[in-house]
């Protein structure tokens, strides 16, 4: 018998079920032409994947190394699938690629990645609202790329059905006066700033201050934030006089008299991720997107 991906969405669907008559049920087949077909693909691999037992079944050794493969190739198989389906459409020259993100750390390479991979056309780029709120606009068709920025403590947005690309974690960076206490330091410890009066800047997300916040009681105190919503250069400006700190990227350069210092907390993070759709203009060239993103270099950065 030639095993075909049928067979491998079969097996994995027992394996998901825990039992043939339920995996029967989920994919609409008689359990005795379920049970059939399971006992000619254990005999064409030559050994049993499922352990039977009174309660269901239980994937063997070999079982769970078969599950796990089938799900990776059965997974490939639907991507595939989708960017031909993209192909064979094409992405006609100045077609509006829309970008919607919850902050801006990692826009200006990713915007440079995105104009490399789908030439000629125009791309409409927007900041702010939270996870849930991109991802649903996604859904709905009014935007084709996701960038989400997730943070430690705080709940993991819903990623069914999309795509992605990890940019990976980073860890957080605090900004201070040069002439503050910790200036000179390479990581603080959040518990240091525990008497300081914070910032937020108007492009740093909600859940980046809620994670600090969580993270700040974990560490025995509440920050003091007495300046919400400014502009960068504000910020900035209230950071060289001593008057404040705040969480700031090191993808952005600061001014004279700031210095940027690694806090050092390991359980204070962000995480970055791209999203979108298998009918997404970008599912049909993805494939170049990380090997794009680690090269592209910032249109400030070229400039100079």
């Amino acid at each position: 018998m030639e095993l075909t991906l049928r067979h491998l969405a079969l097996v994995v669907a027992v394996a998901d079920a825990g039992g043939i008559r339920r995996a029967a049920m989920a994919i609409g087949v008689a359990q005795p032409g379920v049970t059939a077909q399971l006992k000619r693909i254990e005999q064409d691999l030559g050994a049993e994947l499922f352990e039977r037992r009174a309660e269901g079944v239980v994937p063997t050794p070999l079982g769970t190394q078969f599950v796990a493969e089938a799900r990776d190739l059965l997974a490939r198989f639907d991507e595939l699938v989708s960017s031909a389906r993209v192909l064979g459409r094409g992405v006609a020259p100045g077609t509006t690629v829309r970008v919607g993100a919850t902050d801006n750390r990692h826009l200006p390479r990713i915007t440079v990645a995105l104009a490399e991979l789908l030439p000629g056309c125009d791309h409409e780029v927007s900041v702010g609202g939270d996870a849930e709120e991109l991802l649903t606009a996604a859904e709905e068709g009014r935007l084709d790329v996701v960038v989400l920025t997730e943070h430690a403590h705080r709940p993991r947005p819903r990623l069914g059905g999309f795509l992605d690309h990890d940019l990976g974690r980073e860890p957080l960076f605090v900004a201070v006066s040069e002439e503050h206490r910790l200036a000179r330091r390479r990581s603080v410890a959040l518990a240091d700033l525990a008497g300081e009066v914070w910032a937020v800047p108007a492009e740093q997300s909600e859940d980046e201050w809620r994670s600090l916040q969580e993270a700040s009681s974990r560490a025995g105190f509440s920050p003091r934030l007495r300046h919400r919503g400014v502009d960068r250069a504000s910020t900035e400006a209230l950071i060289r006089l001593g008057r404040a700190v705040a969480v700031l990227a090191p993808q952005e350069p600061v001014g004279a008299g700031v210095a940027l210092v690694r806090l050092g907390d390991a359980g204070l993070w962000r995480r970055t991720r791209l999203l979108w759709l298998p009918d997404s203009p970008l599912a049909s060239v993805a494939a170049r997107l990380p090997a794009l993103l680690r090269t592209a270099v910032e249109p400030a950065a070229a400039a100079g």
